[in-house]
C-alpha cells in the first residue's frame, strides 16, 4: 500500500515537472493513461491516481469521456464574487473592462515583500470594470517582467476583458489559484476620481496574489469598489 502510494506521488511530481518544463503545454492534451502506464512501467490505476492528484491541485483538467488536458487556469471572473452588480432589477451582470494606462517601472521593496519577486522591473496596469458605462471597480495590476513582456507592447485597446485567459494565450502563464485579502477603508482621491465617487466614501479593497501552475506568484492586483455594493457569502458544514 505504501509502495503504491509513493508510486503515484512520484508520478505526480514527474508529471508536474513536464508541465513546468513546457513538455506538456497549457490547454493541450497529455498522453493517454495507457501510454503513460507503458512508459513508466506501472499500472493504469497508479497513473489515474497521479492524474487525480494534479487535477485536485488545479494543474490538470479531467474531461469526462475525453482526454486530460493541462489547465489553462481561472477565467478571471472570481474577483466579482465580492460585489453585487445589478441594473434596474435585472439579474447580476458581468462587467466590461477598460484599460486606462500601462507603464513599466522598477520593483520596489514593498512589492518584493508581498510577492517574493526578484525581478528588476514590473508592468503596472490601471483598468476599470464597468456596466453600461458606469465604473464599478478600479484596479491596479502588477506583472513581473520579462515574464509578461509581450503585454508591455500592448496598447490599452488591445487588452481583453478577462486577463487570466489572456495571460495563458499570450504569455503562456496559467493562473490556477489566487489568494484574496479584503479590507474596508475610506475612498482615496485617485480611486474616487476613477470611480466617479466622493473622496472618503466607504470603500472595500481586495488585494489578490495569483499563482501559476508551478505555485509561484505571477500577479498582484489591488481592486477598489463601493463598500455599499460589497457582499460575502459562505457555506459552513
Amino acid at each position: 500500500m505504501a509502495k503504491e502510494l509513493m508510486g503515484y506521488q512520484g508520478l505526480a511530481s514527474a508529471f508536474r515537472n513536464k508541465v513546468e518544463s513546457g513538455a506538456w503545454q497549457i490547454a493541450e492534451a497529455i498522453p493517454s493513461e495507457a501510454s503513460l502506464a507503458k512508459e513508466y512501467g506501472v499500472a493504469v490505476g497508479t497513473i489515474r491516481q497521479a492524474i487525480a492528484q494534479l487535477a485536485d491541485d488545479g494543474v490538470l483538467v479531467k474531461r469526462h469521456g475525453k482526454s486530460t488536458v493541462v489547465s489553462s487556469g481561472l477565467d478571471g471572473q472570481s474577483m466579482l464574487r465580492f460585489f453585487r452588480y445589478q441594473l434596474d432589477g435585472q439579474e447580476q451582470l458581468s462587467p466590461q473592462a477598460k484599460v486606462l494606462d500601462l507603464k513599466e517601472g522598477a520593483l520596489d521593496k514593498e512589492m518584493a515583500r508581498l510577492t517574493g519577486w526578484s525581478c528588476k522591473s514590473l508592468l503596472k496596469i490601471h483598468r476599470l470594470r464597468m456596466i453600461d458605462g458606469k465604473p464599478l471597480l478600479y484596479e491596479t495590476i502588477y506583472l513581473p517582467l520579462p515574464k509578461f513582456k509581450k503585454l508591455a507592447s500592448y496598447k490599452p485597446k488591445d487588452f481583453e476583458d478577462l486577463f487570466y485567459p489572456m495571460y495563458a494565450k499570450t504569455c503562456g502563464v496559467a493562473v490556477i489559484k489566487a489568494k484574496d485579502q479584503v479590507r474596508f477603508e475610506l475612498m482615496k482621491k485617485p480611486d474616487a476620481k476613477a470611480l466617479a465617487m466622493k473622496e472618503g466614501h466607504p470603500a472595500v479593497r481586495v488585494n489578490r496574489i495569483a499563482f501559476d501552475l508551478t505555485g509561484k506568484p505571477v500577479e498582484f492586483r489591488s481592486s477598489v469598489g463601493d463598500a455599499m455594493a460589497f457582499q460575502y457569502s459562505a457555506e459552513v458544514n
